[in-house]
């Protein structure tokens, strides 16, 4: 009987750097793809944190909050809104030719509830960061001088 020599089966060289540069290529794509859910975690997370210190103040039209320099009220923006109906109407035979209601309109931004406290790096990081753009509002309308209306009325819209 004639025994044999064991032959050993192994991998090149070639396959070897074969082998590396698949599992680098790999490697590549799970750090990219690991990049792209650290952002939009933070992002969310940006976004909750906003949302939870926003929204009882802008459901609640509520103009100030305490901030760490004490009472601070929040940055509006007024205006005034007229609305017209083109056409003739009539209540019980007053006759009303295209009326018209004025609002002056008042908006709160809540932004700065998020901004309190923070240092200027953190301040740009919030509102240049990803949701930073996003930002509860409510407004205040109060009709002011109507064409077909007698007394002015206050009513409060809640949250943009």
């Amino acid at each position: 009987m004639k025994k044999g020599k064991k032959t050993v089966k192994g991998m090149t060289l070639i396959e070897m750097i074969i082998s590396i540069a698949v599992l680098a290529m790999l490697c590549v794509i799970l750090a990219m793809v690991g990049q792209n859910i650290d952002a939009t975690a933070r992002a969310t997370n940006t976004l909750k944190d906003k949302v939870s210190k926003e929204s009882p103040y802008a459901a609640n039209g509520v103009a100030k909050f305490n901030g760490n320099a004490g009472e601070v009220e929040f940055a509006t923006q007024t205006g005034t809104m007229v609305v017209r109906v083109p056409g003739n109407y009539s209540f019980n035979d007053v006759p009303y030719p295209d009326p018209s209601v004025n609002f002056n309109i008042a908006r709160y931004d809540t932004e700065q509830i998020v901004l309190d406290g923070k240092s200027a790096k953190e301040r740009n990081a919030i509102q240049n960061g990803p949701n930073g753009g996003l930002n509860l509002r409510f407004y205040q309308i109060v009709t002011t001088a109507a064409a077909t209306t007698t007394a002015p009325t206050t009513t409060t819209a809640a949250a943009e």
